[in-house]
């Protein structure tokens, strides 16, 4: 039986290989204003890069698929990992 990765589950939800981070940053980045998405997709500042198809300030960011999947596969793992070590430390302490 086939398994969904955060990849094929992505690209079912977007339909594309490039999403524009104003998609992603209104389900994923919610918290934020217009104006810091922006600085920070200047900046590189999200955890995936952020680019545009023209030199326009006015033109739309966008982020490959395969690294926003990536991210959220990275940023799942760390959690994970911290969430067992503090399991493992709870149960050693009861």
């Amino acid at each position: 039986m086939y398994e969904l990765k955060t990849i094929d589950y992505l690209f079912l939800k977007y339909r594309t290989p490039h999403i524009k981070l104003e998609d992603i940053t209104k389900e994923f980045y919610p918290h934020l204003c217009k104006e810091r998405v922006l600085e920070k997709a200047r900046q590189q500042k999200f955890p995936f890069a952020c680019f545009r198809l023209d030199d326009s300030q006015k033109a739309p960011f966008f982020v490959r698929l395969e690294e926003l999947a990536n991210a959220f596969d990275e940023i799942y793992r760390q959690s994970h990992s911290i969430f067992q070590n503090t399991m493992q430390k709870t149960i050693k302490t009861s």
